[in-house]
């Protein structure tokens, strides 16, 4: 009985351990969250050697009409910090951020140091009056039961080089106050993302500047940063908000720019395949392809991020020099 009662203790001993070792394990490990996969890239090049992020949005869903699901308020009531980039994108975030993850640090990347933020281009565009302005104005003032709602700044502010970079440094900053035993990790995590980003950066800018004024038609109005960037040139965009059809009258009027753009690349988006597109294209020199802002398919890595521009580069160079030979 006594070497029972020995083994028993013995166990209880060893199962304390292990929890204690656990703890402390989890304690060194701060628990990441980010709201879309290109934040994702981002911070696993970051975090590389230290944890590992996890994603709210799955892949194949859109910040634009997203509804938590129950798994993912686990998540954000389990974070430390959750990296996000603000109410203009993921609206929907706003109200679980302060319930559910209040003890987190909740970091809105659009509004991080050094960031450059622009205008729609829809917006700065005085005569741009193919698309209903009314109708427009609504839009921007209502909430769409509580999704997306576009304001006049775009806030596909990864798709820029610059911009990622930008926020690498936040995400940096705040992971070393939080976690100050993987400063040194973060930092040098920083420098390297930094380092490929921008030669990525700089094949890239080679690779397009044959292209500049070569235009093509995107899906949506969320191109900005990277066409600004790399001085490419958009045409039209068919819709303003992607859970939005064209009207008729917008419809007509890209069906006459396409005619009159003779061979070009119209560039839709994976998350959306809106039917009306194959008729808005038939019996013209018009190539259709993929690019995809939220890097669904990218293969998540410390490099991702920059081989994630440089295939949408790819993309665009390779259907461009098609359309035009």
């Amino acid at each position: 009985m006594l070497y029972s009662r020995g083994l028993r203790f013995l166990a209880k001993s060893l199962l304390s351990c292990l929890v204690l070792v656990s703890s402390v394990a989890m304690a060194a490990e701060p628990k990441v969250v980010v709201s879309i996969k290109p934040l994702e890239l981002i911070a696993s090049a970051i975090t590389d050697g230290v944890t590992t992020p996890e994603l709210l949005l799955q892949p194949g869903t859109s910040p634009h009409n997203y509804s938590l699901k129950p798994s993912d308020i686990q998540k954000l009531a389990s974070a430390n910090v959750v990296f996000w980039i603000g109410e203009d994108l993921e609206g929907f975030l706003e109200a679980p951020l302060q319930h559910y993850a209040s003890d987190a640090k909740s970091i809105e990347l659009m509004h991080a140091p050094d960031m450059k933020i622009q205008r729609f281009s829809s917006a700065k565009a005085d005569d741009h009056e193919d698309h209903d302005h009314a109708s427009h104005a609504a839009h921007i003032e209502s909430d769409h039961g509580g999704h997306h709602h576009h304001g006049i700044y775009d806030p596909h502010v990864w798709l820029s080089p610059d911009n990622a970079i930008a926020m690498a440094a936040a995400m940096t900053q705040t992971l070393s106050e939080i976690d100050k035993d993987n400063a040194d990790v973060y930092k040098a995590n920083y420098s390297h993302f930094a380092e490929i980003v921008k030669k990525a950066d700089a094949t890239n800018k080679n690779l397009l500047s044959d292209l500049h004024d070569k235009g093509f038609f995107v899906f949506h109005d969320g191109w900005g940063y990277f066409t600004h960037h790399y001085d490419l040139k958009v045409l039209d965009v068919f819709t303003l908000s992607p859970e939005q059809q064209p009207g008729a009258r917008h419809m007509l009027q890209l069906r006459n720019k396409l005619k009159d753009a003779g061979q070009t690349c119209v560039f839709r988006e994976p998350q959306f395949h809106p039917a009306y597109l194959a008729t808005m294209v038939d019996k013209l020199p018009v190539k259709v392809d993929v690019i995809d802002p939220l890097a669904s398919e990218v293969l998540v890595q410390p490099r991702s991020y920059p081989e994630y521009l440089t295939q949408l580069s790819t993309t665009i160079q390779g259907c461009l020099t098609l359309s035009h030979s």
